[in-house]
């Protein structure tokens, strides 16, 4: 789906005074990561290092793994595009609602898909070669600790699980899986830099898996897929690892108070998420109507999240700003109650 995703304000020609549509770090990219980056910029008059081998091995080193086991992406969807085809004309399973780029990997690799409830995983059998778990889920933030998923991995050994923990870091509530790749083969984790240090336009994204899998994958791989600056961007980030990662417990805070205050609104319902990103049911099927109210009337922007598999109209997908840019949409939907 190239399009149909969250950030889509390059339709409007409007100067938004906030973005709630897409799930990353509210307050930017970091003016010091920016600093560093402009520094680099001579770089791009030479090609990218083929399979950027510093940058895999601080990745690596971060996760306690073997470079072998790093593969490095343009963006986190680059990921789910590599690892389909090992699976051509197989068999996956696909959570909903979820990530649409999952399906269209699989389609791409002529795969045949099962779809089923997210929150029903625990339950669910699987007879599948893959099965993609967003976890916590995108859009709804449910979510499985490791234990949970180590259960399915160990249940199924003849089935891959691709765990994408794209937003891993916006719950406190799990924490990633990574661990588990000591004891088990058919584990393929994806994660993303894109969201946490907020450089979405960067395309930066990696593969953790066991050494046979990364091998595989690297050589099946576009060769520079992955540009200069993106790959500076993340040796830089990996450098200074702590002193980037945002207050996570902040804007966790931010977005427990925005969905008590929007479930308050007459004709909102929300679905308490542990993330900064949330769904919210509307009593009146009017997503697209409301999108564009919030967009012309009060220069803000959501997701309308009628195209996730599973939802329709009456879903919206809401990621929390700051306390002062909260109060615009809170205000803003207040308005739109009152006109219903």
């Amino acid at each position: 789906m190239i399009y149909g995703h969250g950030d889509d304000g390059y339709r409007y020609a409007i100067p938004f005074k906030a973005n709630f549509s897409s799930n990353i770090w509210h307050e930017r990219t970091s003016e010091q990561l920016l600093s560093y980056l402009r520094e680099q910029l001579p770089l791009i008059a030479n090609y990218p290092t083929p399979n950027a081998d510093v940058l895999r091995q601080q990745i690596a080193d971060h996760h306690k793994l073997n470079s072998s086991q790093v593969v490095i992406t343009n963006g986190a969807t680059e990921a789910f595009y590599n690892i389909t085809p090992l699976f051509s004309g197989k068999k996956a399973a696909i959570s909903i609602p979820t990530f649409s780029e999952y399906e269209d990997a699989c389609l791409r690799s002529d795969m045949k898909i099962k779809y089923f409830d997210r929150s029903m995983v625990l339950h669910t059998s699987f007879e599948e070669d893959l099965v993609f778990l967003c976890n916590p889920n995108n859009p709804n933030g449910y979510s499985n600790t490791t234990l949970e998923i180590e259960n399915l991995v160990s249940d199924f050994p003849n089935t891959t699980f691709v765990i994408d923990e794209a937003y891993i870091e916006f719950t406190h509530k799990i924490k990633s899986c990574v661990e588990l790749l000591e004891n088990y083969t058919n584990l393929i984790i994806v994660k993303s830099l894109t969201k946490l240090f907020s450089i979405p336009g960067l395309r930066l994204g990696y593969i953790l898996c066991n050494a046979e899998t990364g091998e595989k994958l690297q050589s099946s791989k576009i060769p520079w897929s992955v540009n200069t600056m993106a790959i500076e961007a993340g040796k830089y980030i990996f450098e200074n690892y702590a002193q980037l990662h945002p207050d996570m417990a902040a804007l966790l805070r931010y977005s427990s108070q925005l969905q008590q205050q929007i479930d308050t609104l007459d004709g909102f319902t929300v679905i308490p998420s542990n993330t900064n990103y949330f769904l919210v049911k509307l009593e009146i099927p009017s997503a697209p109507l409301l999108k564009d109210y919030l967009a012309h009337t009060h220069q803000l922007l959501i997701r309308d999240a009628s195209n996730f598999r599973g939802l329709d109209s009456h879903y919206i997908r809401i990621a929390s700003q700051n306390p002062e840019k909260n109060k615009l949409l809170i205000n803003a939907l207040q308005q739109w109650s009152m006109r219903q």
